[in-house]
């Protein structure tokens, strides 16, 4: 028997590929679309589940589409699970060899104007976070960022708050690397240690100042002098760390390779001379070190003893993160004599490429977010009455009726072939061709663009006819292929009543052909869910109105029903549409 698991690397390429197929030159074309006008069959007090069916995945969202947007590159970001930073919660501190999928080991922070997202590092302890990371004090260079309640957290990334909400939503964040984060990670760096036992008795700390004769003992650059209260052991500072703390030099620490005791002077050997040399006016501390092994390089760091706990060790601070480990060990070395309780801690080794390298990956982004609003009729291109319960995502859709006026015919096109615009690859078949300039597709798939003879230009498949695209029409509309509007749409003269919303109207006999009142204006009557053929020049009657009205003009769907792919559905409360406002739909696909 074996066991298999899907890595997030495999996820989160399915979210890059689908993210990169809305935008590549041989891209697909995605609708989000607002459907199912009609009430639930159960009311609208309680929201259905959608069954796993043909009829409710294929069937039904066809029927019920009123209108949609197309979705464009901008519409689309990777999200992760959202975790704002709230006092104290304790948050999960990033360990590489556990399961993190449903631990919180960021945290987003509101700074009013951004938001910024920090991955913990290290948690103190599994304490709780009181202080909340503050990205003006820390930024892209820094390798990390400690708190004053003793969290470190690495700086992601921060987004300005209106692009931050265009994606982000009460559980999810939307992932948008910094190039200078990226560009700064080191690959098998060790940017944290984990302290899984604190031991004790380690009792080589001291802390102090230089004197001018403590300098540079003797003329040698690696000899130096410590303070009187020094322990008087000869080599119980040896393989210990001191560090430059403030003043001349700060921030460089050698380890200790000798310490001898002659009468009242005190001194140390270290390992290599300090490139800044350090003053009277510099402050130095000796700690425990910390002696690393594994195949990466120049990762250097100290412990830091928690003198009122039995001299344990409270913290491992990193001086150096090194790179290039793909493996570690630690261990505390402390005075010579031995400690009875020894410490132990683990070297925490970051993600492929480092900390900050790929957040995507590092936050789990294995879901994108795609945002849509429907602004008022988006110029006159969708409707604003009555409302929808419905949302969802359609990849492919074939637009039924595409009426092209021609320029620079070269040619002449054939019904029946196909035709291809060179650059877009947007292709139709003829329905009807004027043989003047009046050309008219359906099955059209992509995105046709006007303009430009020598590069949108158009190219008949077995007439080898050419011609520029000067204008089309889409549905028997002047517009483009932004929106697309599902209804039966047929002009009308009124006979008898008013039409209520959502009511069934048929002709004749209900049961051969009917359909739903959706709404209208004073020229055109909208209908969903039609079945059969509504004859022009006859009369449908309203179910519950009993209204009336003569059939004139019919003008179909813009999508030819059951072409493209459903790949996404919701049902929600519904939403009424208005020539005032604009309603943002963010679906969530998870990966």
């Amino acid at each position: 028997m074996s066991t298999q698991q899907i890595t997030n690397y495999f996820r989160l390429h399915n979210v890059k590929q689908f993210q990169e197929s809305i935008s590549e030159v041989a891209n697909s074309v995605y609708y989000v679309f607002a459907g199912k006008s009609t009430p639930y069959s159960a009311g609208d007090a309680t929201i259905p589940a959608i069954i796993k069916s043909d009829k409710e995945t294929y069937y039904d969202p066809y029927d019920n589409m009123v209108f949609g947007k197309r979705v464009i590159p901008s519409s689309v970001a990777v999200v992760a699970p959202r975790y704002n930073w709230t006092a104290g919660t304790k948050y999960n501190a990033y360990r590489g060899n556990e399961d993190l999928s449903t631990k919180q080991y960021y945290a987003c922070v509101n700074t009013g104007s951004t938001y910024a997202v920090f991955k913990c590092l290290d948690n103190f302890g599994n304490s709780a976070s009181t202080i909340p990371p503050d990205p003006t004090q820390t930024g892209p260079n820094d390798e990390y960022y400690s708190t004053s309640d003793g969290y470190v957290w690495k700086y992601m990334y921060e987004v300005d708050a209106t692009i931050f909400n265009t994606y982000a939503t009460t559980q999810y964040l939307p992932i948008l690397a910094n190039n200078d984060v990226v560009a700064n990670a080191v690959p098998g760096a060790i940017e944290v240690y984990s302290i899984t036992y604190p031991g004790s008795n380690y009792n080589t700390f001291l802390s102090n100042n230089f004197t001018s004769a403590d300098l540079r003992v003797g003329g040698s650059t690696v000899t130096y002098n410590i303070a009187n209260n020094a322990v008087n052991s000869v080599n119980f500072y040896k393989d210990s760390f001191i560090y430059l703390a403030s003043g001349p030099g700060a921030g460089q620490g050698k380890k200790i390779v000798d310490y001898q005791v002659l009468g009242s002077l005190k001194t140390i050997t270290i390992e290599s001379a300090f490139t800044t040399p350090p003053t009277a006016a510099t402050t130095y501390e000796i700690t425990p070190s910390v002696l690393i092994s594994g195949d990466g390089r120049n990762a250097i760091a100290r412990a830091i003893v928690n003198t009122s706990s039995s001299n344990s060790i409270v913290r491992i601070e990193v001086l150096s993160r090194g790179n290039n480990y793909s493996y570690a060990t630690a261990t505390v070395v402390g005075n010579t004599g031995g400690v009875s309780n020894a410490a132990s801690i683990i070297p925490i080794l970051g993600p492929k490429g480092g900390h900050g390298s790929d957040p995507a990956y590092e936050l789990g982004g294995t879901a994108l977010c795609i945002s849509v609003s429907f602004a008022n009729t988006e110029t006159g291109t969708i409707p604003v009455a009555n409302d929808y319960r419905q949302i969802g995502l359609i990849k492919d859709p074939l637009f039924a009726n595409v009426v092209i006026t021609t320029l620079n015919l070269s040619g002449s096109f054939v019904v029946g072939e196909t035709v291809t615009q060179a650059n877009t690859g947007a292709t139709g078949v003829v329905s009807s061709w004027d043989s003047i300039s009046a050309l008219q597709l359906t099955n059209v798939n992509g995105i046709i663009l006007t303009g430009n003879t020598t590069v949108n230009y158009l190219r008949g498949g077995s007439s080898n006819t050419t011609a520029s695209v000067s204008t089309y029409q889409v549905g028997g509309a002047s517009k483009n292929f932004n929106t697309f509007d599902q209804r039966h749409r047929y002009t009308f003269n009124p006979i008898s009543g008013v039409f209520i919303q959502d009511e069934q109207v048929f002709q004749t006999d209900i049961q051969l052909a009917n359909a739903f009142f959706h709404s209208n204006s004073a020229s055109t009557l909208s209908l969903t869910n039609q079945r059969g053929n509504l004859n022009t020049g006859n009369t449908i009657i309203g179910q519950q109105s009993s209204a009336s009205a003569n059939l004139l003009f019919h003008y179909p769907p813009d999508l030819i029903v059951g072409s493209g792919e459903v790949l996404f559905l919701e049902n929600q409360y519904p939403i009424s549409r208005s020539n005032s406002q604009t309603e943002t739909v963010k679906l969530i696909l998870q990966f």
